[in-house]
């Protein structure tokens, strides 16, 4: 029986400075428990020397294999992109600046060899990130939890491992929208969580800005669901209740107890309300409708500009996963014809 391959797929943009120590970690800990292993490397668009990297990383270690997308697609696509490409028996999914420290790698094999589908890592913060970046991602995966009805436990980023069988169920969804920590947990399957001491960022600055920040948030709530525009109803409801009873206590105050209520500012006040609340619905709306005109446009999710790639492969990387690869990606893209 052949050993069972380990796609690592890493999304990298203007990563060039962390790429080098990246893939010396991850040999460090896959070679030395003797694993079959490939890197797939999606370059999103950088403008650094990332995609050099990549190809001198490709020219000395034939397991390293590099994907150079068109323009930056984003850190999801790019994702989406390595798991295509991967041809392993389990697919992780690891970060560029290494706060997802490798060593861990290991422990996510194991629990998949336990017979576990998804691994989870969960991300125990490190003592030096900022209290606003930890309090903000705490309470997007509990808002996000809440309003999607989809578990997401504070801390559980994009450093998972996923079983062959999971990578092709995740693959044969073709929403636009592709949010990958979502998916993962709604998909099902055995699954299970390794908690992680995250590390600092090894070099570079973060891209995800505090507006990016808020645009993935938003992205991933209006992907997994439809409860916030449920809320609105309710909210409507409510203040349709208010308007009632408040009604019912000015005319009793001017009928029975002859006290009129002039009551100019609380009614500024509950106009200027109520037009912030209708703009704040409409806004949400817009949100949806906008996911709406980027699905009935069916455009591809991502470009590929060119690959890297040693032609030299070691024997050990092709074996039957190569063929079992090709396979899998051969029925995925008729199923996906039959379907559309």
């Amino acid at each position: 029986m052949s050993k069972k391959l380990i796609s690592i797929v890493v999304p990298a943009y203007n990563e060039a400075e962390c790429l080098s120590a990246l893939h010396e970690q991850i040999k460090d800990a896959l070679d030395k428990e003797k694993y079959l292993w490939e890197l797939i490397i999606v370059n999103d668009g950088s403008s650094d020397g990332t995609r050099e990297i990549i190809e001198q990383l490709a020219k000395e270690d034939a397991r390293v294999r590099g994907l150079h997308f068109a323009r930056n697609f984003g850190h999801q696509y790019a994702l989406l992109a390595g798991m295509e490409d991967a041809r392993g028996d389990a697919v992780i999914t690891i970060d560029a600046d290494l706060q997802q420290p490798p060593r861990y790698i290991i422990d996510l094999i194991r629990k998949w060899k336990e017979g576990f589908q998804v691994v989870h890592g969960v991300r125990l913060d490190h003592p030096e990130i900022s209290l606003f970046k930890r309090t903000t991602s705490r309470w997007f995966y509990r808002v996000f939890s809440f309003l999607s009805r989809v578990p997401i436990e504070p801390g559980m980023l994009d450093f998972r491992l996923m079983d062959r069988q999971v990578v092709n169920a995740v693959l044969s969804i073709s929403e636009s929208d592709f949010f990958l920590r979502g998916i993962t947990t709604w998909i099902g399957f055995r699954q299970a969580k390794v908690e992680f001491q995250s590390d600092l960022r090894s070099a570079g600055e973060t891209k995800y800005t505090t507006g990016k920040m808020i645009s993935f948030a938003l992205k991933g709530i209006t992907s997994f669901s439809t409860f916030p525009l449920r809320l609105a109803t309710y909210l409507g409801c409510l203040v349709i209740l208010f308007s009632f009873g408040y009604g019912v206590y000015v005319a009793l105050n001017h009928f029975l107890w002859a006290n009129p209520q002039p009551g100019y500012t609380l009614t500024i006040l509950l106009i200027s309300f109520l037009m912030g609340v209708q703009f704040l619905l409409i806004g949400l709306l817009g949100e949806y409708v906008a996911r709406i005109h980027v699905e009935v446009k069916r455009r591809p999710r991502y470009f590929v500009a060119a690959k890297t790639e040693n032609k030299s492969k070691n024997d050990d990387v092709i074996t039957d996963n190569e063929v079992t690869y090709m396979d899998q990606r051969r029925i995925r893209s008729s199923s996906f014809k039959e379907n559309n």
